[in-house]
């Protein structure tokens, strides 16, 4: 089945090839080795450092990607002009959602080409165009029951199933929780995009709190992003450069696996989200988990069972979660040992991959 594939992040370029993130590349080369004939199609934006290290061309995946205009209408304009042609040679558009691509859906409609979503974030979700979206679809995919039960009672229909966690981890990737006293040094990690949404300001800005009421601890910050020289102008301001250590983006597994090992506690302080893969990641390798409650997160992780909640944009709840943990650490690694009970059956290997689903879906059209 010829599909088009459109990601709701843009296209890098590096040398003479595009790269996009890791798990959509993934994503769309298993539907390809399934049977697919997979084009992508996306805007082309240049990026001083990017999170997207893979590489399209090289793996023989079909590509249309269109330079951003400076102009913003005139851009979405021509974006929507050229994508034409590749809808109408389509058998099946595929959207990823929400994005400033979802006015594709009605493209599809005029040209009566059956489309449908993967939805990862929560921007949009209630408003009544998504809703005349949702009812339009062929199927629709989600990162958490939250989403799925949402769009399916919008769409008055069961058309929205959640799939498996976009991550290479399974059950048998679990790290048993086991009693360890703490270091000298408290260790915090945060890996995620180093943007301003994940609420890294209010975390520095916490640390440096925490630094004037003697505590002993450490960020890691892992990941790269826009907001990266905003972060360490931040560092610099408040003077807690021996508090912080920014690593930098890391993709191998094991590197990653080893830094959620070795770190106290995992801190998302995220002003929006879908349900991250970095929660998962926390929970299989048995890291205590604080995190905001916000998108899907909080129809999965319960405050003080298998994590500790804190307010969006507060600087005061990050200080007071951060020495709850460190003075009630064996309730942290109960909460560690609660979350892999909860994470266990949804990343169970016998479940369908997103590709598997996907295309399981398409036999049916």
């Amino acid at each position: 089945m010829k599909i088009l594939l459109i990601d709701n992040s843009s296209l890098t370029p590096i040398g003479n090839s595009l790269f996009c993130e890791s798990k959509t590349g993934n994503f769309a080369l298993e539907l390809k080795k399934l049977g697919n004939d997979i084009t992508m199609y996306g805007q082309v934006v240049s990026k001083e450092s990017s999170v997207h290290i893979f590489d399209i061309k090289k793996n023989n995946i079909n590509l249309y990607g269109v330079k951003r205009l400076k102009n913003k209408l005139l851009n979405y304009l021509f974006l929507y002009i050229k994508i034409i042609p590749y809808i109408i040679r389509s058998d099946f558009v595929y959207i990823f959602y929400p994005s400033a691509f979802k006015y594709i859906s009605i493209l599809c409609f005029i040209f009566n080409k059956p489309y449908g979503l993967y939805v990862r974030g929560e921007l949009g979700l209630k408003d009544g165009i998504s809703s005349c979206i949702y009812k339009k679809s062929y199927k629709i995919f989600t990162v958490t029951d939250y989403f799925t039960k949402l769009i399916n009672n919008l769409s008055k229909s069961n058309i929205a199933e959640t799939i498996r966690p976009m991550i290479s981890l399974n059950e048998k990737n679990i790290v048993p929780v086991h009693t360890k006293k703490i270091s000298k040094i408290f260790k915090i990690l945060f890996l995620a995009r180093l943007e301003e949404d994940k609420g890294v300001k209010e975390l520095l800005y916490a640390i440096s709190k925490l630094k004037e009421m003697n505590y002993n601890l450490k960020l890691i910050l892992v990941g790269d992003g826009g907001y990266k020289k905003e972060a360490m102008h931040i560092i610099d301001k408040l003077d807690i450069s021996e508090f912080v250590e920014l690593k930098g983006a890391i993709y191998d597994i094991d590197k990653v696996r080893n830094m959620y090992l070795d770190s106290n506690v995992y801190i998302l302080p995220t002003y929006h989200e879908g349900f991250p893969r970095t929660l998962y990641e926390a929970m299989i390798f048995g890291t205590p988990i604080i995190t905001t409650f916000v998108g899907g997160i909080p129809y999965l992780m319960k405050d003080k069972f298998n994590c500790v909640r804190i307010e969006v944009k507060s600087v005061e709840s990050i200080v007071n979660v951060l020495i709850y943990s460190i003075n009630n650490y064996e309730k942290m690694l109960d909460y560690a040992k609660n979350a892999q009970t909860t994470v266990k059956p949804i990343i169970n290997s016998t479940r369908l991959s997103h590709a598997e689903a996907l295309h399981h879906s398409l036999r049916k059209l």
